[in-house]
């Protein structure tokens, strides 16, 4: 099985960086790696320009560099099995997976094999959509898993697997609304003692105009200032 590893998808989160870097130095075979946003990890900013993250599927003639870095990684995408990209969070509590809406279904066997059996559907312009062989890794700072050696162990276990059809324990989310500052302040959210995946209480939900039940995920990440977190509903 071929797996690429992707690190610094966003310039300021450090484990897919360290990771990376440690794959390149140390190689393990059949696993390639690749630094996603060079400029925006040399200035330790989440990007330069505009959200690599949020420009797939990108343009390989453009003139802007995460717009063109995107094309970029979804080609390199479809020379490999799996693609594993590395992201940091400092929600506590967090540690969870996205895959496209299209994915494959041995993605959720492979996301519950890494121990991650928290895996949200997205389907915004992030690289999960267009590259389907894609899982995102999001794991909180303060997580046991926010570790470089823990990932090589699990990524060369992983190599070595030829079906994840088995390892089908996971909770499906849907990742449905962003919460923004605004919500904050007009919800008083701040004080509502929420959870990353934990029930937001219904009439919240309600006020905000959101189904019930629904989940906060990245509450106040200052990885993402601009925004207040996520919300997520369960997806069958």
């Amino acid at each position: 099985m071929k797996i690429l590893v992707i690190g610094g998808m966003h310039g300021n989160e450090t484990l897919g960086i360290e990771l990376v870097r440690s794959l390149l130095k140390n190689p393990i075979e059949g696993i390639e790696a690749t630094i996603a946003n060079q400029p925006a990890i040399d200035m330790n900013t989440r990007f330069t320009t505009q959200d690599l993250n949020r420009s797939f599927p990108g343009k390989l003639d453009s003139n802007q560099f995460e717009d063109r870095r995107a094309a970029e990684l979804v080609e390199l995408s479809k020379s490999f099995d799996i693609v594993l990209d590395f992201h940091n969070t400092y929600c506590p509590d967090n540690d969870c997976s996205f895959v496209g809406e299209s994915v494959d279904e041995q993605l959720f066997g492979a996301s519950s094999f890494l121990g991650l059996t928290r895996v949200i559907v997205a389907d915004y312009e992030c690289i999960n959509k267009y590259a389907t062989n894609c899982i995102s890794i999001e794991i909180s700072m303060q997580s046991k898993l926010n570790d470089v050696a823990v990932w090589r162990e699990k990524i060369t276990s992983l190599q070595r697997q030829v079906s994840f059809m088995t390892q089908t324990t996971v909770e499906k989310y849907r990742f449905v609304y962003r919460m923004t500052l605004e919500d904050r302040d007009k919800f008083n959210l701040d004080n509502k003692n929420l959870r990353a995946f934990k029930l937001i209480d219904p009439e919240i939900a309600q006020a905000m105009n959101l189904e019930s039940p629904a989940y906060p995920i990245f509450i106040a990440d200052t990885f993402t200032p601009y925004n207040y977190g996520g919300i997520v509903e369960r997806y069958c």
